[in-house]
């Protein structure tokens, strides 16, 4: 899409108008849906006075959204030329994905000691909840349970100053996993992935919780972006 046309094509699913109290808060996922999913492209250009009547808002609730899309490195502000949605490479991403599991791994063999029956039974909810937006199916949703059930599993590991790097590594990673998946098969067995993990983390065996997170990322990747796969092996073969 060329920079000149602010929104996608009639063929692209448009953003609903908001109607929850909280339209901040409503606006910023109504845009970080689009981006995710598809709807929105890289490159595009957003408006704020076209966002907001869309979504039935003022413009300074979508520019609130967008400073929030910013953080997330979604989109790119330009000053007086407009924000535009960002581009995540194929090659940042498998960069990313190698960062995830350094980090991930290292966090699920230190926190497998911490896990109380409380954060067991928070994360045990969460994968009810992910059962249940599978069903939908709402992948928008699918996409933040998943972000919020390994960001609540990495902060009993006691390495708070990494949680922001995994969660911006994972927020891009599904920029290619969950991108067109509406147009995919379900993936009914989503909350029994994670299901498995918290079974092997109760069994107390860092060595088995870290093989089995690395196997779930690698099932993920090879079902819905095996292009990932394949940029992390050719980047396996550089030498420097």
């Amino acid at each position: 899409m060329s920079s000149d046309q602010p929104l996608p094509a009639p063929t692209k699913k448009p953003m609903d108008p908001l109607n929850r109290v909280k339209k901040a808060d409503a606006a910023y996922h109504s845009l970080r849906r689009s981006i995710l999913l598809g709807h929105i492209e890289s490159g595009d250009l957003l408006l704020e006075q076209r966002i907001a009547e869309q979504l039935n808002c003022s413009q300074g609730t979508v520019r609130e959204a967008f400073l929030r899309l910013e953080q997330d490195g979604l989109v790119m502000r330009r000053g007086y030329r407009g924000t535009v949605v960002s581009t995540t490479s194929l090659q940042e991403v498998a960069q990313m994905v190698e960062i995830r599991l350094q980090i991930e791994c290292e966090g699920i063999f230190r926190a497998v000691t911490n896990l109380d029956k409380t954060a067991l039974d928070t994360l045990y909810a969460i994968t009810e909840e992910m059962d249940e937006a599978i069903r939908i199916p709402d992948y928008y949703r699918c996409s933040e349970l998943d972000r919020q059930f390994h960001m609540a599993l990495f902060r009993h590991c006691g390495l708070p100053a990494l949680e922001p790097v995994l969660n911006r590594c994972t927020l891009h990673i599904h920029r290619f996993t969950y991108w067109n998946a509406e147009d995919q098969s379900p993936e009914m067995s989503f909350g029994d992935q994670h299901r498995a993990i918290l079974q092997v983390l109760q069994a107390g065996d860092p060595d088995a919780a870290v093989a089995c997170v690395k196997a779930h990322i690698a099932k993920v990747i090879q079902t819905w972006a095996p292009h990932i796969g394949q940029e992390m092996q050719h980047m396996h073969t550089r030498s420097f």
